[in-house]
Order: structure tokens, then sequence, then C-alpha cells
């Protein structure tokens, strides 16, 4: 699992990054999300972002070759186009550095 956030416009957002199964069955889901600040409870140590409702999910199936990410579009909060556009270069770079 891995959570990569980026600020647009005064606003944090995130992709979340969940993989799945063994070799040939494989199924990664990428969430993006607005990212909510979770306090630490200390003053020693930052906050630390944390995923908010999911607006968007892509998921990959790794059974063939020949099969695409679906996505889903989820009836959660609206974001900005430029935050979309953000997600999917983190999504393609992901699912190039892994072959897929």
């Amino acid at each position: 699992m891995s959570l990569t956030t980026w600020s647009h416009d005064g606003d944090l957002y995130c992709a979340l990054f969940t993989e799945t199964g063994v070799d040939g069955s494989r199924v990664g889901h990428f969430e993006l999300s607005e990212a909510r600040l979770v306090p630490s409870g200390s003053p020693a140590v930052p906050d630390s972002p944390a995923p908010g409702p999911t607006a968007v999910t892509v998921v990959v199936r790794a059974l063939e070759p020949e099969d695409q990410p679906v996505v889903f579009f989820g009836d959660g909060p609206t974001l900005p186009f430029a935050v979309l556009q953000h997600f999917v270069a983190v999504v393609a770079a992901r699912l190039e550095g892994a072959g897929t």
C-alpha cells in the first residue's frame, strides 16, 4: 500500500494504491480523494495525511495481458479537473513501472 499526496489551490489530495493477490491473480486499486490531516496527538510529531471519501477508483486486474483498467466514478465529492489529470499521471506512471 502506498499513499501519494499533493496540493492544488490550497487543498490537499491523495492517491492511495493497494495491491492484493499473487502472480496472475493480482488486483490493484487506485483511489483518488481529498486528503484529511490526522492529528498526531504530540506537538513533536507533525500531523499526517489520510484519505477522505473516495471520488474515483481505478481497478487493474493482472489476469491477462489484454485486460484493461476499469474506472469507477463514485457519487462522492467533485474534484477540479487538474486534480484528476494529476491522478491519471500517477496511475499511468505506476502501471508503466509495473510493466502492465
